[in-house]
């Protein structure tokens, strides 16, 4: 996220125009939002009021000191410039201080003309020369010194900077998105888990390797391809596993009810033992038994493909714990 920052450039005006205009092309190009005379007048607030407030609002200070001390407030007997630096260093913004390199290269109205005015510029420079400063000669010089030290100074000691509103609402949203989004996928794999998971309470049914009887009509062979014509009734035994593993591929999409019954007959018929003869009807009854056991078992559902507007057909498909099950008894396992 790119951060603006706002640079109080403090400094006396008259004898320093071009150098501040170079510091203050030097800061726009920055992206940094430069703040100084320039840029306010005292309309209602005393100057001094309107410069504090303006301070306290600043990311970063800078001072340029030259050959002039500046005006003088008269209830301090100090000039503005030293005041601003002094109230800066009070509210801990941090400072960046550049001190021309050697006044006496300076002539006219960029020097003092007063003793006591380079009196007080020699005391306000020797004080701010006992921190860390940069050394400057000419407006270009001292404008490349203020990007380095300006640069260096974002790094090692960031401030709050200004943020477009935007920038922040779209840096919350994303954020806010991507937690919903992790959250959603803790639920997802919660549910998933439950749906691979069979019931609450199956453990009270018959089902796996328990035995259900299946109840038929048969006739007994007597030879020469013929059969008994009456019908005889008779039952035989099969685990849950063994009928659910035979129904089970035919559910894998969907499967209509109807021919679900039939698959069920053919399993009964290829299984029952070869004694019966030939088994001839399955009890409706227990189809619908095992059909209800294994919806209770959390096996099968009845599906939700969309059908014609026709078709009035039921039709029944794997739940997310069928399939697994499926697997479980159908997979070829490695030898």
């Amino acid at each position: 996220m790119e951060k603006k920052y706002s640079v109080f450039v403090s400094s006396t005006f008259s004898d320093l125009k071009e150098e501040r205009k170079k510091v203050i092309d030097a800061l726009l190009q920055m992206n940094c939002f430069p703040i100084g005379m320039e840029y306010f007048n005292a309309e209602d607030d005393t100057q001094w009021n309107i410069i504090k407030n303006l301070i306290n609002e600043c990311d970063y200070y800078i001072i340029i000191i030259a050959g002039r001390y500046g005006s003088i407030e008269k209830e301090s007997g100090k000039s503005y410039t030293q005041k601003e630096y002094e109230y800066a260093i009070e509210k801990g913004i941090p400072v960046l201080r550049f001190v021309h390199e050697d006044i006496n290269r300076l002539t006219g109205d960029k020097l003092e003309e007063t003793d006591e005015g380079k009196r007080k510029l020699k005391s306000f420079t020797e004080e701010a020369k006992r921190k860390m400063c940069k050394f400057w000669t000419n407006p270009e010089g001292l404008a490349a010194q203020v990007v380095l030290s300006l640069t260096s100074m974002i790094k090692t000691n960031p401030r709050t900077g200004w943020i477009k509103g935007d920038v922040i609402s779209s840096e919350k949203a994303n954020s806010e998105i991507l937690k919903i989004k992790d959250e959603n996928e803790v639920l997802l794999a919660k549910i998933k888990k439950l749906e691979e998971s069979g019931p609450d309470g199956i453990e009270k049914l018959s089902q796996g390797d328990d035995l259900y009887s299946v109840h038929f009509d048969y006739k007994v062979y007597v030879g020469n391809d013929t059969y008994e014509t009456e019908y005889e009734d008779g039952a035989e035994e099969f685990s849950w596993n063994k009928i659910f593993a035979f129904l089970s591929p035919h559910l894998v999409i969907e499967c209509e009810e109807s021919n679900l019954n039939m698959f069920f007959n053919d399993f009964i018929r290829r299984n029952a033992d070869s004694s019966f003869g030939r088994v001839t009807k399955i009890y409706d009854e227990c189809f619908q038994e095992v059909k209800v056991q294994f919806i209770a078992l959390g096996l099968i559902q009845e599906s939700t493909r969309k059908k014609s507007a026709g078709n009035v057909h039921k039709y029944w498909s794997l739940t997310p714990y069928g399939n697994k099950m499926m697997m479980k008894l159908k997979a070829i396992k490695k030898k």
